[in-house]
């Protein structure tokens, strides 16, 4: 799946329709390449450090079926469709055109890719008009747009005997199907048909089929749209499951598709955006999947099933997005997703409070903005995954109902703003790992809470999990030490920032040192990446290793957090036998994730400034600061045993905090930040801590947090 852009990839591939994101785990700080689809659609890809292919999507519209997007995997390679494309697959626009490894690999569109999708969704309009697509317009005359050096499918002498299959249909109007896209699948062996022979389109109710023998999967996909072209219903009859020993004909009318996908909450709640997934899984072979997110508000419709397939595997689930409606309150969403494995149910749930965990989020920025949260869920059958960002008005308090389940994992993000431009990235937010939620839970999550520092990534899934994999902070193999550090991040649990990418107005500085017994074995000055990511060999012997990093970013959506400066030492020395556990990982191996090292004891530190408004500000007077001081993830640090707080109100004068220690790493600091100005006035913050083993910290955060007269 995908879904709207990022200039980072997702891990394990993965407003309404504006953009998208994931976290930096699944990527480890890989810069990722982007192309461009033949309809201006962008797409990025990285790669998980197991292997898999990550994907992200940038719409070039904002409305309409070229914002309806249709990930497809077939016969192993995936496919990025927008849906005033979909009709024309095999009719005039070739599927090599969506084929997002054969961009990768240097082909170009043949058209004007920044006005063939206008052209396109133009096209779509007139031929849903007239209700039947294809063989005018852009596509009179036979024309045939495809990647060059693309094939044309040519007739082989078949090695079996081969089998007409008709998939005959009426559309959602009672007609014979003359729009809709019809899958068919072999389910004993997922490479029996090429990635262009598993799918066709309808013509006076049929689409045909040649295949040999076999267990098949039939899917008939239907929708409809209004004279602007914007899809007002979207449809999806499938036969799961039949035997092909002759010629034959199996039915997946749009009539069957009976069971509209509804949710039925707790609180009032309005439809947002919303989608549907249909994977089936041979015996042996690629899955066939077709995930269709049909955009905001769209009403979607399913035939269900009974019996369980025998061959191979099914699943399938509707997500949603639904929002509270406009009033007073704290404003609410659902965000639900509910899978099926085997049958395809009726689609109606009801929502109880034990189906989802109740998080209490706040989104912190010093400016009012206009922002962007994705939230994505992955369950364990998927082999991709990614969900649609939506936008979010900032600063912002709301409660976020999450569907919960031992095998959904959520991942996501949040921007603080949207880069300025044509094709606008992500700037000032946070990403968050894999996580699980339990059912009848309540949580806090605070996004972008100040002050902003350097902090190494951190594994909320259970570490034995495997299902994701985190990169630590700092990791030692052998004499090889790795650092990934990311400037900019948060204090939840998990998030790491968005580090030293920006937009033209900004101003991003950075640079790092890195030494052994005080000799500088390695520095630079990193420039839009995420992290401070770099590996060196060091000394074999016992030894204390130095990690300086500062980080400077400055701009007209930038006020508080706007540097740091931070000095890590910590003893280390020559490290073997030592395997990490499944959720962790030291880096990308030809097979597989490598794991043979450990993690470095670096000291971490988290802030939490008491009455902390969302905009970044508390009243002007005694301030009270909590500060917890622990070790990288995993590491074997010794007990913390000191730290201390100074502050300042000018940043040049700085005064003593009166600091008392509460036990596990925990201090309390007060003092007091007083002004009178209407303006108010910018805390900054200078903290140091050490272990037991010497291991220490120093860090200042230039106007950490905004001080105001009440």
């Amino acid at each position: 799946m995908r879904r709207n852009f990022s200039v980072f990839a997702v891990l394990l591939a993965g407003a309404a329709g504006v953009a998208g994101l994931a976290p930096p785990s699944a990527a480890a700080a890989v810069s990722s390449p982007t192309v461009t689809l033949v309809t201006g659609d962008r797409v990025t890809v990285g790669t998980a450090p197991d292997g898999r292919d990550t994907f992200e999507v940038q719409p070039a519209a904002t409305k309409g079926m070229a914002r309806a997007l249709v990930h497809l995997r077939l016969g192993g390679r995936d496919y990025e469709v927008p849906g005033t494309a979909l009709p024309y697959l095999g009719r005039g626009l070739d599927l090599s055109l969506f084929d997002v490894k054969a961009l990768l690999a240097g082909a170009r569109a043949p058209v004007d890719t920044a006005t063939f999708g206008a052209a396109l969704a133009q096209q779509f309009k007139e031929d849903s008009a007239r209700g039947r697509f294809g063989g005018q317009g852009l596509f009179a005359g036979g024309v045939r747009y495809a990647l060059p050096g693309a094939p044309t499918r040519q007739a082989v002498r078949p090695r079996s005997v081969m089998r007409t299959v008709s998939l005959d249909a009426t559309d959602i109007a009672g007609k014979p199907a003359d729009t809709g896209i019809a899958f068919l699948y072999n389910t004993d062996d997922g490479d029996t048909l090429a990635p262009d022979e598993n799918f066709n389109y309808f013509f006076g109710g049929t689409a045909k089929f040649s295949v040999p023998d076999g267990n098949y999967s039939a899917l008939g996909v239907f929708w409809t749209s209004d004279a602007d072209g914007n899809p007002t219903e979207l449809r999806f009859s499938a036969q799961p499951e039949f035997a092909v020993k002759g010629d034959a004909t199996v039915r997946v009318d749009a009539k069957r598709a009976t069971s509209k996908l509804t949710w039925v909450t707790p609180r009032p709640a309005l439809l947002d955006d919303t989608g549907f997934l249909f994977r089936r899984a041979a015996k042996t072979g690629p899955a066939l999947l077709v995930d269709f997110d049909a955009g905001p508000g769209v009403p979607i419709s399913v035939s269900p099933t009974s019996v369980p397939v025998r061959t191979g595997a099914l699943q399938t689930y509707p997500y949603s997005r639904l929002v509270s409606p406009p009033g007073p309150g704290t404003p609410y969403e659902y965000v639900l997703q509910k899978a099926s494995i085997g049958v395809i149910p009726q689609q109606r749930y009801v929502i109880t409070a034990k189906d989802v965990a109740a998080v209490d989020a706040t989104y912190f920025s010093e400016y009012s903005s206009l922002g962007l949260r994705q939230r994505s869920g992955m369950f364990s059958f998927e082999d991709v995954s990614g969900r649609p960002s939506h936008p979010i008005q900032l600063p912002r308090k709301q409660t976020e109902y999450v569907s919960a389940a031992p095998d959904l994992a959520w991942f996501g993000g949040f921007s603080k703003y949207v880069l300025p431009g044509p094709f606008p990235g992500w700037a000032g937010g946070q990403y968050e790992p894999f996580h699980t939620y339990r059912g009848g839970s309540s949580v806090t999550e605070d996004w972008n809470r100040f002050p902003l520092h350097p902090a190494g990534e951190v594994a909320l899934l259970p570490l034995t999990d495997g299902r994701a994999y985190t990169l630590p902070g700092a990791t030692r193999a052998g004499d090889l030490v790795r650092i990934a550090i990311t400037p900019f991040s948060d204090n939840q649990l998990g998030h790491t920032g968005l580090g030293f990418y920006g937009e033209q107005r900004d101003t991003i500085t950075g640079h790092y040192r890195f030494t052994q017994d005080g000799t500088t074995l390695a520095e630079g000055s990193p420039r839009s990446v995420s992290t401070v990511g770099f590996d060196q060999e060091v000394a074999p012997g016992p030894s204390t290793l130095g990690l300086t990093i500062d980080a400077g970013r400055t701009g007209p959506m930038y006020r508080e957090s706007t540097a740091t400066h931070t000095e890590w030492t910590w003893p280390s020395r020559h490290v073997e036998g030592v395997t990490l556990p499944p959720t962790l990982y030291c880096a990308r191996g030809t097979d597989g994730p490598d794991r043979e090292c450990a993690v470095e004891p670096l000291l971490t530190l988290g802030y939490a400034v008491g009455g902390l408004r969302p905009d970044g500000s508390t009243v002007s007077g005694p301030q009270g600061l909590d500060l917890t001081v622990g070790h990288l993830q995993r590491s074997t640090g010794s007990p913390v045993t000191a730290a201390t707080v100074q502050y300042s109100t000018d940043g040049t004068t700085w005064q003593d905090a009166t600091v008392t220690a509460r036990g596990d790493g925990v201090f309390h600091a007060d003092f007091a930040a007083t002004t009178e100005t209407f303006r108010g006035t910018d805390v900054s913050l200078r903290v140091t801590a050490a272990d037991a083993a010497g291991a220490t910290i120093a860090e200042t955060i230039t106007a950490a947090y905004h001080v105001y007269v009440s």
